[in-house]
């Protein structure tokens, strides 16, 4: 099933079942809008953190786990930048124990489910400059700006 949410980043698309399996910014709405109170709460915590009004998020019990080893170990790594910091590529490779692996740290963020609340967005190549966000660079720019960090152009 599927709910949708406007925002001024576009249409978040929720994808649930059980749990949320998958959340996605899409130009148009074209299935049913099947709201459902888990996806309303979980929209609820993304228009907080849009408005800025949040800084962290508390609804990984409505997230499907993710089970997959090195995306996972990635993933939670996103969740030890904090609001308004930036992280490289590199950086999360190491912090994982995987020196040499930040393009593929790259492709993991790039498939990441949960874009915002696993905040891929704070990730920056080692320049410190915006590089791949599977929703462009403006997107990533307008949620670094939110965030008030510092980046490179």
């Amino acid at each position: 099933m599927n709910a949708f949410y406007e925002t001024y980043l576009g249409i978040i698309k929720i994808t649930y079942d059980r749990k949320i399996k998958k959340i996605q910014l899409v130009d148009e709405i074209l299935e049913e809008n099947l709201k459902s109170q888990m996806t309303d709460n979980v929209f609820l915590e993304i228009e907080q953190y849009l408005e800025g009004r949040r800084m962290q998020f508390t609804c990984f019990n409505h997230l499907e786990e993710i089970h997959e080893g090195f995306k996972k170990d990635v993933l939670d790594s996103l969740l030890k930048i904090p609001y308004g910091k930036t992280s490289t590529y590199k950086d999360i490779a190491k912090s994982i124990g995987r020196d040499k692996s930040y393009r593929a740290v790259g492709n993991a963020l790039n498939s990441n489910p949960y874009p915002i609340i696993y905040p891929c967005h704070r990730v920056l190549g080692s320049d410190h400059k915006l590089k791949g966000f599977a929703y462009g660079l403006d997107t990533k720019k307008k949620l670094l700006d939110l965030e008030n960090a510092k980046y490179r152009e």
